[in-house]
């Protein structure tokens, strides 16, 4: 990520409030997974690489750079917090996907290549969004009212559930995984969203 990209990313998480930007994340989450499920039916796996773009992430992710200690950014933005890493975050949602796949006794060849797919497209979307710049800032920015902190994890936690989602519907498109039962389906994308919005809730769980 260039100084100029980053700065202009840390700035907007600065100044902007906690409102969901995107129409889509303002669906109920219970109305989400049927649309993305949706999508994967009227884009079956022998879709053109064009259809499968219209509705993929933002494909500037060459942009980004993880942390390190001698990138400096403007003032107000903060770094990856270990634990929340975008890496750390991929990681969660693809043990909680293998979960089920093991569940369903999936044959473990296209179990294995399937995780690595989706590993694959969380990352380029999470890196797209700088979802681990995102998650810092937004806990670690100060709060007038206390409780306002609280509430600004538990809108990330949602939000990004419902971010993993799309991420995770975009690698089900092409992957012979969409040939399954939409109940497997269901449960793999339910599954990616549910174990981000947990590992984001837990910087609402007071340190032991």
């Amino acid at each position: 990520m260039n100084d100029a990209t980053f700065d202009a990313k840390a700035l907007e998480l600065v100044n902007a409030d906690c409102r969901i930007k995107d129409p889509c994340s303002r669906l109920r989450l219970g109305s989400l997974i049927p649309l993305v499920l949706g999508v994967c039916v009227l884009l079956p796996a022998t879709s053109s690489s064009l259809q499968a773009k219209e509705i993929s992430m933002p494909e500037n992710h060459g942009q980004y750079q993880p942390y390190t200690p001698d990138m400096k950014g403007p003032e107000g933005a903060f770094p990856p917090m270990q634990g929340y890493t975008s890496a750390e975050l991929v990681t969660a949602a693809c043990q909680s996907v293998e979960r089920v796949f093991k569940e369903n006794n999936l044959d473990p060849t296209l179990a294995r290549e399937s995780l690595f797919d989706l590993f694959n497209h969380l990352t380029a979307a999470y890196q797209s969004e700088a979802v681990d710049y995102q998650i810092s800032t937004w806990y670690q920015k100060p709060y007038d009212d206390p409780s306002a902190r609280a509430e600004s994890v538990k809108a990330m936690a949602k939000e990004f559930n419902a971010f993993t989602i799309r991420a995770a519907g975009d690698a089900l498109i092409k992957s012979p995984l969409n040939n399954l039962s939409r109940d497997f389906k269901r449960s793999y994308l339910e599954s990616a969203g549910n174990s981000i919005q947990s590992l984001i809730e837990t910087l609402n769980t007071p340190a032991i």
